[in-house]
């Protein structure tokens, strides 16, 4: 997920940096939205989304 989001929200920039197939990452992207009840094409809710996963890796990180 931060991957994909420090993308910009790019499907082919994300599977490219984890080296992984671009169906991968899309299906792993759905499988968010439907696990988090999100909707990843609306700007406040991936926004909300970054912050998070930034605020758990500087945590992880200290």
């Amino acid at each position: 997920m931060a991957a994909y989001l420090d993308a910009e929200s790019s499907i082919a920039e994300t599977a490219a940096v984890l080296g992984v197939h671009r169906n991968t990452v899309a299906a792993r992207i759905e499988r968010i939205e439907r696990l988090l009840a999100v909707d990843l094409h609306h700007r406040d809710e991936r926004l909300a989304l970054h912050l998070a996963c930034r605020a758990v890796g500087r945590t992880e990180e200290t």
